[in-house]
């Protein structure tokens, strides 16, 4: 029989709401907005009320860390399925206040009905209705007297004293429910537990690493984790919105008068889309700036103790990781890092639009190349800059983290640590790069890998990076640029047109190539129509700002006002060699 990696208890609803306020279980979402409707909770009552079974809860412990001196330091129980329930009962059954997506606490009211039995959320009507008890709560208060509230309300109610008596007994009995609760064994490495928990909710929410993450820091109050869980998930939500800033102050008041929200204060007059992270990118951030490695599951173990060297958990081990956790943390976040590298990013050519962005990994490991060189280096901004985008660039055009980010993140902090410790980084970056980007790839391996139809295709972005790095003019225009008609309300126009291609036997996965798409304003494009190429290039009126520089910023072949639809495949294979060969140029300016 194999060995369990859980055990399973019983335990009564009073007595796990009991053990969150004492802090003796973790919850975060108590902390987090709470995502349920009211609907959800009144049924969550009622089934209790009823005496139907609501599953189980999963609870998840690291080991207990060894202090230096000896003994035990407990890390705190944390339940990681069935956070969304537990709060709900205890904003029914308790009234305490629920946190909604607005960061504004509010309570959740659930009535009943003495008399029909039946449960709902309190409405104005509701609330003025005689024969209903407006708030379920009231019968958990320490001063909640049940003759005295017989005595006053059974007549109201329109039932005899006694019968009232046994439905309120009934209504309390829900706090005593049990409720199953699955402790999984404390020795289960992050990705196991990670895995339980998604076999366990296979159509309901999948749990991340991050999530695990930011559950384990929100169950630390010795080494400030919560308050670092906090800065974190504070920053993204001020970035995104501003109008946030005022709501989680007045929430939590006691926060905003730390020095971690002091330092992500500056977040609320900004915000971009150029570099918008989420929590898990700033752990990753943080993780691979403070620790120099790629997976989540390494920070859980490491903010919970682990000693990689020793293969055990220690107070001493905890204490220092979140020393380094803290230091990569408020270096993230640091105003002056966080704004130079979206200018850095600008630089490159990426817009505050999607057309023209790149996938979050290679952003996200791009900040934190920029940090370690700024950090552990004496290059100069310049060497900084370069390093960075040119790092940047080659991984997102070979896709070095499109199949394993945190592998590929873990690798290649080995190996820059490594060369920077060999002082050989300047060697290490020009060898990849060389080994990555070779003649080959630059003439055969990328004008094929152009060969696609979305516009999602991350070398279809890198050139339109390329086009705003060079403050190209957009296609058959005289003053207006490439990034203009990105920003405001240019059209990706087909240089043969959909409908030309179409009525000539093409289909959708022809015509609708990146290599025939560009970027014109909206009156050129009604001026084209669905006209061939040879003949809008003979319009007088559609080609007035036509020049052979125009071209080539737009990587269009010279030879296009020649072409009908029989030359259309070998326009296609043109393009993409000019689309490359502009890509290229963009890379070898940086």
């Amino acid at each position: 029989m194999p060995n369990k990696s859980y055990s399973i208890e019983h335990n009564n609803i009073s007595d796990i709401l009991h053990w969150i306020d004492k802090g003796t279980i973790g919850i975060p979402e108590m902390q987090r907005p709470f995502v349920w409707s009211t609907t959800q909770v009144r049924d969550l009552i009622d089934s209790l009320y009823r005496g139907y079974p609501i599953g189980f809860i999963v609870t998840w412990q690291n080991p207990d860390a060894s202090l230096k001196m000896g003994g035990k330091g407990q890390n705190k129980e944390i339940i990681i399925d069935g956070q969304q329930r537990i709060t709900a009962l205890s904003a029914a059954l308790m009234g305490k206040e629920i946190v909604d997506d607005k960061y504004l606490k509010k309570r959740i009211y659930i009535s009943f009905n003495p008399i029909t039995e039946e449960f709902a959320t309190r409405s104005a009507a509701i609330a003025k209705d005689p024969k209903w008890i407006p708030d379920i709560s009231i019968f958990s208060q320490p001063n909640f007297d049940e003759f005295e509230y017989v005595v006053n309300n059974s007549e109201r109610l329109g039932l005899p004293g006694n019968e009232l008596n046994k439905i309120i007994q009934k209504v309390k009995s829900i706090s005593e429910a049990e409720i199953g609760v699955i402790k999984l064994d404390s020795n289960l490495p992050i990705d196991q537990v990670t895995d339980i928990f998604n076999r366990i909710n296979q159509k309901g929410t999948r749990l991340s690493s991050a999530d695990f993450a930011m559950s384990r820091l929100s169950s630390d109050l010795s080494h400030h984790g919560n308050d670092l869980r906090k800065e974190i998930d504070y920053f993204i939500q001020i970035y995104r919105d501003k109008n946030l800033a005022a709501n989680i102050k007045k929430m939590d008041a006691d926060f905003a008068n730390t020095e971690y929200y002091q330092h992500i204060a500056w977040a609320e007059k900004e915000h971009t889309n150029i570099f918008d992270p989420d929590f898990g990118d700033l752990l990753h951030i943080s993780l691979g700036l403070g620790f120099l490695r790629g997976k989540l599951s390494q920070l859980v173990s490491l903010i919970s103790g682990r000693d990689f060297e020793k293969h055990t958990y220690t107070e001493e081990a905890m204490t220092e990781a979140y020393q380094k956790f803290d230091e990569a943390v408020q270096y993230a976040l640091n105003e002056s890092n966080f704004k130079r590298y979206i200018l850095l990013l600008k630089s490159l050519g990426i817009l505050d639009k999607s057309y023209a962005k790149l996938p979050d990994s290679y952003v996200n490991f791009g900040y934190i190349l920029y940090l370690y060189l700024k950090k552990n280096t004496n290059f100069s901004n310049d060497q900084i800059e370069k390093y960075t985008k040119q790092w940047i660039l080659m991984t997102a055009l070979v896709k070095r983290y499109v199949s394993s980010p945190e592998s590929g993140f873990d690798r290649d902090l080995r190996l820059i640590s490594e060369a920077n410790e060999n002082n050989q980084l300047p060697e290490f970056f020009e060898r990849t790069i060389l080994q990555n980007l070779t003649d080959e790839f630059w003439n055969l391996t990328l004008p094929n890998n152009m060969e696609a139809q979305t516009t999602q295709l991350t070398n279809w972005r890198i050139f339109q990076m390329s086009q705003i790095h060079a403050k190209s003019h957009a296609w058959l225009e005289k003053d207006k640029f490439t990034a203009d008609t990105i920003n405001e309300q240019g059209n990706i126009h087909h240089i043969f047109p959909k409908a030309y291609l179409r009525k000539n036997g093409f289909k959708q996965s022809e015509y609708n190539q990146v290599a025939n798409y560009v970027w014109i304003t909206q009156p050129r494009n009604l001026e084209i129509a669905d006209r061939a190429p040879k003949d809008y290039m003979a319009d007088t009126e559609t080609i007035k700002y036509h020049s052979a520089e125009n071209d080539k910023e737009n990587a269009i072949p010279a030879t296009l006002k020649d072409y009908d639809y029989h030359q259309y495949k070998q326009f296609l294979d043109e393009r993409r060699n000019l689309m490359a060969q502009s890509i290229r140029e963009l890379f070898e300016s940086l």
